[in-house]
Formats: structure tokens, sequence, C-alpha cells
């Protein structure tokens, strides 16, 4: 069978097991959950309203300290991210990683041990596969068929029953329920408080200029410890790698016959077994 067709049988076989209520039949439960969207939308009014009245009761050191919070925030950042902060830090320190990977004493011997593991692992496998033979294991869909001979789908229902009704209520109330709606109004309300704006923009400048030496000075510190990590490893595996290759062509070819001598062996016992336990079948039918 098809992945397609097994796909689209286990879709609806889904889609009908009990639990699978479907709220919008056009019908009592899809009027059910507008119900609930209404009730969502009154609560999220009301949590809008009450967030905007709030706001405008703020005053201009409220405005100030949140402004003083917020300038320095988006300085730092600025400082952090600009030209003098982590991308500078970052290019100096890849470069000094870069070198002291690059020469570090036990790169190439590393390189050499892991590449012959590997090309050891990789060999004996390789071999084994080519002496085995093609797979023709289709337990997979005799399987799948089988258990979509035994799985019984429920026939749709054609009448709704209360508590279908609520739990569509429930999930349009719940999907349209606004968490965010106070601080939504809130945010309406300060918008709209000329005591709150003047004391926030009277906080906000002085605290950026601060916030953006503090971000390049942290900036350029983070950038230079995760750059040089990030050199290192890039010129250590320059030297590891040069040695890793070669090694991984020897265990790969030192590997192979052995592999592909077990791949032969075990691949006709099992084809031997298969096709005599066939036979026998056959004859006692």
């Amino acid at each position: 069978m098809g992945s397609a067709l097994r796909r689209s049988l286990l879709f609806v076989a889904v889609t009908l097991l009990p639990g699978c209520l479907n709220c919008f039949d056009d019908g009592d439960l899809q009027k059910s959950y507008r119900e609930g969207q209404a009730d969502a939308r009154e609560v999220n009014q009301r949590e809008f309203d009450r967030g905007y009245e709030d706001g405008l009761t703020l005053t201009f050191e409220d405005g100030w300290y949140a402004g003083d919070s917020a300038g320095y925030a988006a300085g730092y950042e600025t400082g952090y991210y600009g030209d003098y902060g982590y991308a500078l830090g970052a290019n100096q320190g890849y470069s000094a990683g870069h070198l002291d990977g690059g020469l570090d004493p036990n790169a190439c011997g590393s390189g050499a041990d892991a590449g012959f593991g590997d090309g050891t692992d990789a060999g004996f496998t390789a071999g084994y596969d080519e002496g085995y033979g093609p797979n023709y294991d289709d337990a997979i869909d005799i399987g799948y068929d089988d258990a979509l001979a035994d799985c019984g789908f429920r026939k749709a229902s054609t009448r709704a029953n209360p508590e279908d009704m609520e739990t569509c209520a429930a999930r349009g109330y719940r999907r349209t329920l606004d968490n965010d709606a106070s601080r939504e109004g809130r945010s309406a309300g300060k918008a709209d408080n000329p005591d709150y704006q003047a004391g926030f923009d009277d906080g906000y400048g002085p605290a950026f200029d601060l916030g953006i030496f503090d971000g390049e000075v942290d900036g350029y510190n983070d950038g230079f410890d995760d750059g040089y990590g990030a050199g290192f490893v890039d010129g250590f595996d320059v030297a590891f790698y040069a040695c890793y290759d070669q090694a991984y062509v020897d265990g790969f070819d030192t590997a192979y016959p052995d592999g592909w001598d077990a791949g032969a062996d075990a691949g006709w016992a099992d084809g031997y077994n298969d096709g005599y336990d066939a036979g026998a079948d056959e004859c006692d039918a």
C-alpha cells in the first residue's frame, strides 16, 4: 500500500474516532461555539476598558521611571549589537581562537584516530550490506492493512447533544479569550495620558546614553568569548580533518572485506531458512 493512501486512511480514521468533535456543523454545535466566542469578547472588552482607565491614572513620575527603564534597555541593546559591541568582539575573538586552534598539538592525532575508527565502522557496514543483499521486509504494510481491517469507525452523529454543545461553547470561549486585553488597554491608556508621556520622554534620553556604553562593554566581551570559541573549533578542525580524511580511507579499506564476508554468510543463512519455511508451508497446504 502506498504511503499517500496510508496517510489518507489514517486521517479518516483519526477524524472519526471518539473525542473528535466538529463544532462547525452549521447547526446547534456551531451556534454554541459562536455563543462562547461572544461571551469571551465581552470579557475582553471589560478587561481592556479596565486597563485603559488604569493607564489614564498614571503620573509624571510613573512615566519617568518607565522611560528611564525603557531608555536604558534600548540604549544597552543598541550598544551591545552596535559597531563597537558584540560584532567587534566576535571578529577579534574569532581570529585569536582560529590561530590557537590550528596550532593545537592534539588536532592531527585526534583526527587520525577518529578517522580510522569511523572508516572502519563504515567499511564493515558497507561490506556487510553489499554481501547480505537486498532486504524484502514488507511487514509494515501488512501490519498496517491488518490494523485497518480490525479498526472500527464511529458513525457520525446527526443530532447534537447538550454535552457536545457545552464543549463547543467552551472551545469557542477559550479560543477567543484575550489574556492580554487588560495589558493592551493599559498601554492605550498610557498613550492617551499626557502627564505619563511627558515623564517617559524626560527619563528616556539620559538612560539611553548610559545604556549604550554599558552595552558596548558587555557586548564586546561576550562577542570575544563566543568568537574565540568558534574560531578555536574551526582552526582545530582544519588540522583535525586534514589527518582524519586519509585515516578514514585506510580504515574503510581495511574493514570492508571482513564486512562483506560476514554479510554474505548471514544473508545466505537467512535466505535459505526463509525459503525453506515457505516451501514447508506449501507442502502442508
